[in-house]
Parts: structure tokens; C-alpha cells; sequence
């Protein structure tokens, strides 16, 4: 299904291309790796943009890069991140696009990017997830030396930690998905089971809860997926309620 604006090409589908073109000149261009965080265990090189664009507490804030709350949410670390999310907002995108129009469609979806990212920042740095432990990796060079450059321990190393993915921003659509049609059904492919959207949004709700509850695997990026869903559900909430208020009236 696609939804095109008056303009033309739709925003869901500006997303989808625009993730993909990002994904390849990603994969085909690198440059010397001035700290190699993006990858710290083989720091030679580092694809460009993720050196550019990736999100971390201390590049977006310790030196000023704000941009990379935007850039961050057009980067993936393989193909499979890349054709889960694409797969996700392809079904999901076009309608709540339809409901939202272009606009407000693109500041809702990159919000909730926004959204994820400071989520899992605020989360590391409060002390609710275990700050990874680098403290193995600080001999490597030039890790060990953007450490000691940044004025941080090991034990601060998630300020530095890369953040990518559009996985927050579609977390946020999906929940929108489910508040506009709680009762449509989604067929899962694994396990190959059916549920409402209602039901759908619920588990994976439950799923990123748990894991940063117990620090289980990804336990960071869970925090962004719960970022995206929180602010997409205060969102929709809000519209719901003005909705309801405005059909009493």
C-alpha cells in the first residue's frame, strides 16, 4: 500500500530510500578511524558516516553535535537491522502517514527518534543499566586513548557508546499503528502466530521493558525502543483525548 502526498512521493517512502542510500555509501566508503568508536576491537577504519552521524552522549553533547539525533536514525549496523526496520515501517508507515499528513508524520517519526536516543543516555547515566564493562578494551588503542581525551573511566564508557538504528522512530509508528486500529491483526512470520495490533504493540512493549528491567542482551537499545514507544504513546494519548473531549462538546 503507499499513501503519496500531493507532492508526489510519500515521507514513508522518502524514509525507506533515503535508509537504504545511507546504508550503502555507509558500506562502500570508510576513513582512518581517529577514536574507532563505532567499532572498537578493529579500529584501523570506520565506515564515514558512522563516524559522522552515530549517536553517543558525548558526541551530541560533550562537543555540541546535536545533528546526530537526526543522523543517527539513518544508520544501521548490517543489512539485517537495515531490512527489519525497512520491512517494519513499510507496513506500518504508510497509515499512520495517511491519518497524521506529511508534516506531522515526519516530526512525530524523527521525535520518537529523538526520543529513544536520550531515553537510553538518561537511563545509562542514572544508573539503571550496567555501564558496559570496557575496562578489558581501554588497553586497545585508539580506544584508550579517546578515553583518556574524553577525561573518562571505563566505567563512564557509555557516554561514548555509538547509538544507531531507526528502530526507536518505528517503535513509535508501530504504537500509533495500534492506538488508530487496536483491532487489525498483524501475522507474525516467527512464531507464526496472529494478533491485534493492540496485542502486538503490548508484547514488544513488554519485551523492551523486561530486558532493561533484568540488563538482559541490547539492553541499551530496548531503552531507545521504550523511548520511541513512551513518547509515541503520550502523543497519541493526548490526540485520543481531545478527540474523545471534542465529540462530546
Amino acid at each position: 500500500m503507499s499513501y503519496a502526498n500531493r507532492d508526489g512521493m510519500s515521507i514513508t517512502t522518502a524514509l525507506i530510500i533515503s535508509n537504504i542510500v545511507v546504508f550503502l555509501i555507509n558500506s562502500m566508503v570508510e576513513i582512518p578511524a581517529l577514536y574507532g568508536v563505532a567499532n572498537a576491537m578493529s579500529p584501523e577504519s570506520e565506515p564515514v558516516l558512522f563516524v559522522r552521524g552515530a549517536y553517543s552522549w558525548f558526541t551530541c553533547f560533550g562537543e555540541g553535535q546535536v545533528w546526530r539525533l537526526i543522523t543517527y536514525q539513518f544508520l544501521h549496523a548490517n543489512l539485517w537491522h537495515l531490512v527489519f526496520n525497512m520491512w517494519a515501517l513499510y507496513f506500518f508507515g504508510y497509515a499512520v502517514e495517511y491519518f497524521m499528513g506529511a508534516r506531522r508524520y515526519l516530526i512525530f517519526y524523527l521525535s520518537c527518534g529523538v526520543s529513544g536516543a536520550l531515553f537510553s543516555s538518561l537511563l545509562f547515566g542514572s544508573g539503571v543499566l550496567d555501564v558496559p564493562d570496557v575496562s578489558y578494551v581501554a588497553q586497545y588503542t585508539p580506544l584508550g586513548d579517546l578515553l583518556n581525551y574524553a577525561g573518562l573511566s571505563p566505567q563512564e564508557f557509555w557516554e561514548i557508546i555509538p547509538m544507531v538504528g531507526a528502530s526507536a522512530s518505528i517503535y513509535g509508528v508501530l504504537v500509533a499503528v495500534a492506538f488508530l486500529y487496536p483491532r487489525s491483526m498483524v501475522q507474525l512470520i516467527f512464531p507464526p502466530v496472529a494478533m491485534t495490533m493492540r496485542t502486538f504493540a503490548l508484547l514488544v512493549l513488554a519485551i523492551a521493558f523486561l530486558t532493561v528491567t533484568f540488563n538482559g542482551s541490547n539492553a541499551g537499545g530496548e531503552a531507545g525502543h521504550l523511548g520511541g514507544i513512551i513518547l509515541s504513546a503520550v502523543i497519541m494519548w493526548i490526540w485520543r483525548s481531545r478527540t474523545l473531549k471534542r465529540g462530546e462538546g
